[in-house]
């Protein structure tokens, strides 16, 4: 059939060694490494505090591997000085922003599933009246259709979308309170 007897073999193999791989490091642990400033904090930023778009999609990607009962801990490999409250401030003021957007995401998305619920609810009982009034089936067909749509976009939005949007929040909580280390690397360490 579809799925064969060699298909379970290779299933098998590639989930025990990723569960070996995550045996040694553990995957509540982000491991980073930094060269200069640029990586971690943006360019185009006056203050220097704003963080570097490709460093906090690093971090938010690393994090969803990371178990829910652990907390999160990013390790920061660098040569560079750097503050451990600096990079934290940083790090809390980007998750700040984002999580302002992700909440009002969920309250858009629970308002636009409203809107269509009602809509939807509006559309039945129109083809209630007019089955009631008339027996024009083509009108009523398209009024029945309409207002399937509208329940069925309530439904997606509500149902489908907005747990998605949760979790980013439930993401974005678990990295605001990540605990922040800087590992000083020497120069010489770097170059054996």
């Amino acid at each position: 059939m579809f799925w064969n007897k060699r298909n379970k073999e290779i299933d098998k193999l590639i989930l025990n060694n990723a569960s070996e791989e995550n045996s040694t490091d553990s995957p509540s642990e982000i491991n980073v490494k930094i060269f200069n400033k640029d990586q971690l904090f943006s360019t185009y930023s006056y203050s220097g505090d704003k963080l570097n778009s490709e460093f906090s999609e690093y971090i938010f990607d690393q994090a969803k591997d990371a178990p829910i009962k652990d907390r999160i801990k990013i390790k920061i490999h660098t040569e560079t000085d750097l503050d451990a409250n600096e990079v934290q401030q940083s790090l809390k003021s980007h998750c700040k922003s984002e999580y302002k957007e992700s909440k009002k995401q969920v309250k858009r998305i629970v308002l636009i599933s409203a809107i269509m619920t009602i809509l939807g609810i509006l559309a039945l009982t129109a083809l209630i009246l007019i089955n009631h009034f008339t027996d024009n089936i083509y009108i009523t067909s398209i009024i029945e259709i309409a207002a399937w749509v509208f329940i069925w976009e309530a439904v997606d939005f509500f149902f489908l979308q907005r747990p998605v949007v949760k979790g980013k929040c439930i993401l974005i909580q678990r990295v605001y309170t990540a605990e922040i280390e800087i590992c000083k690397e020497d120069e010489q360490e770097t170059q054996e």
